[in-house]
């Protein structure tokens, strides 16, 4: 395959569905990054995400988990098994250490991987991260939860936890996000940060490898500030043997994505007077990415 030809893969052959960005010249040699977005889950984010890090002169795998072909259509108990094949397929064609790249709800998928497959993942990167599996959800005419997991491994659903209403409160979202001109559902996601399921929370210190988690302060969409300062809490507490970092930033919304990307205006933290310093902040982050990669 040439360098500068993407090689694309499907469920029903590879066991995933992806596709592989090669820079022309390898800065990050045995190394290669598998990114994969938040709750859109497809695959049309990633690859901009891989088309930044190439850019770059890192090898990167943009990885959808729902809602394309041959994969689920709701968040509900989404295999984490295509990312073990993922990352079995990039250790096959020589890449000896393979990191993950998440947001969001890709964020939670990422530091579960990690935590799933111990030195089939040598390195996670959580961006606007969670600390706990949640409940699974369906995006049709809105949202609506679903009991059970978001996530499944090896055909097992993956303990969760449970959000503290049966239905999906829009009238209380829609009103907050109008008061403070923001999309904002932290008051959903907080009580499961802070009094998780014992059993659902994401037990990072198995991840065999460096953690680098990314937030901002400004972020109301979910509260991925406490959920990271929950992570690292658990990682002293466990000695965790690797390198770990939280990166906090004073600017940037939710879709805190490491270059110019024109959805991020959706949010508080990057538009406005918050757009330049949010931008810079974000750019700031793909610079430590790369610095963080360097260093597995």
């Amino acid at each position: 395959m040439s360098k500068e030809e993407n090689k694309t893969y499907r469920v029903e052959k590879d066991g995933f569905f992806g596709e592989l960005f090669c820079p022309s010249t390898d800065r990050y040699p045995g190394k290669a990054l598998i990114c994969f977005s938040g709750s859109d889950g497809g695959i049309e984010l990633a690859k901009v995400l891989a088309e930044t890090f190439r850019a770059q002169g890192l090898t990167t795998l943009a990885l959808a988990y729902v809602l394309e072909e041959g994969l689920p259509k709701q968040f509900s108990r989404v295999p984490v098994d295509c990312l073990e094949a993922a990352a079995k397929r990039l250790h096959d064609m020589g890449y000896e250490k393979i990191g993950l790249w998440g947001i969001s709800k890709g964020a939670e998928l990422a530091l579960l991987a990690g935590s799933l497959l111990p030195g089939l993942v040598n390195a996670v990167v959580a961006v606007s991260p969670m600390n706990t599996v949640c409940q699974g959800f369906v995006k049709e005419k809105g949202i609506a939860f679903i009991p059970g997991s978001s996530w499944s491994f090896h055909g097992k659903e993956i303990p969760y936890s449970s959000y503290v209403t049966e239905k999906f409160p829009l009238g209380q979202i829609l009103r907050k996000s109008i008061r403070i001109r923001d999309v904002t559902m932290t008051d959903l996601y907080l009580p499961l940060v802070q009094n998780p399921n014992p059993d659902a929370v994401i037990r990072a210190e198995k991840i065999t490898g460096p953690i680098l988690l990314i937030s901002s302060k400004m972020d109301n969409m979910w509260p991925s500030e406490e959920a990271a300062k929950q992570i690292m809490k658990r990682l002293q507490e466990h000695d965790f043997p690797y390198a770990y970092q939280h990166l906090s930033y004073e600017y940037g919304g939710h879709m805190f994505v490491p270059m110019e990307f024109g959805q991020t205006k959706m949010f508080k933290g990057d538009r406005g007077k918050n757009k330049e310093p949010g931008l810079k902040a974000r750019l700031d982050s793909l610079q430590k990415t790369l610095e963080f990669v360097s260093q597995w």
